[in-house]
């Protein structure tokens, strides 16, 4: 059996309506559990500004409570069609960023080879890919993403809100993506 390094992961659903986060460890068999979940749900009809805010409050508490080291830090890729759609998840990854930074910490990138034999590196992975990786369907429903969690890594507890899961999916896909775990032991 081969063996895998344990760690950490802090993955992150970002959004400013509810962003949600997971830490996931790895241990040397190569199984991933889920450590700590939670979310927040800022107020929609508060200005960007403060909702951004209220993100960076929450990402902090939970880092500072859930005492890194983290191997990584990722979040899920957003390709929005117009900047309505662009800025309050960017305002977002920069509310998990500031706080992240202040632990010393910084969200890993996500490289992958295009057909062509180029690298392309992206904030993270695209939202059908880590449902692809994950349940096995890039166009998995929010259920599916949920119970695949569930499969992945022994859960039983609740998960507050799909945030949660789907934050727990973003950091599964990963590690999937990088071979840090073993799929047979895991599923």
């Amino acid at each position: 059996m081969t063996a895998y390094k344990p760690l950490r992961l802090l993955a992150f659903d970002t959004s400013l309506s509810s962003p949600g986060v997971a830490v996931i460890a790895v241990d040397k068999r190569g199984k991933p559990t889920i450590e700590a979940l939670s979310h927040v749900k800022p107020d929609v009809k508060a200005p960007y500004a403060l909702r951004t805010n209220i993100v960076e409050s929450w990402a902090t508490l939970f880092i500072a409570a859930h005492k890194p080291p983290f191997e990584y830090v990722v979040r899920e890729d957003f390709h929005g069609m117009s900047s309505a759609q662009n800025y309050p998840v960017f305002a977002a990854w920069a509310g998990t960023e500031l706080a992240a930074h202040k632990f010393g910490l910084s969200f890993d990138k996500y490289v992958t080879t295009t057909k062509g034999g180029r690298k392309k590196t992206t904030q993270g992975m695209s939202q059908s890919a880590i449902k692809l990786a994950v349940v096995g369907k890039g166009t998995a429903t929010k259920d599916e993403v949920a119970a695949a969690v569930r499969r992945w890594t022994g859960y039983d507890g609740e998960f507050a809100c799909d945030d949660e899961s789907d934050a727990a999916a973003v950091g599964l896909a990963w590690l999937i993506a990088h071979g840090l775990i073993n799929t047979e032991v895991a599923q």
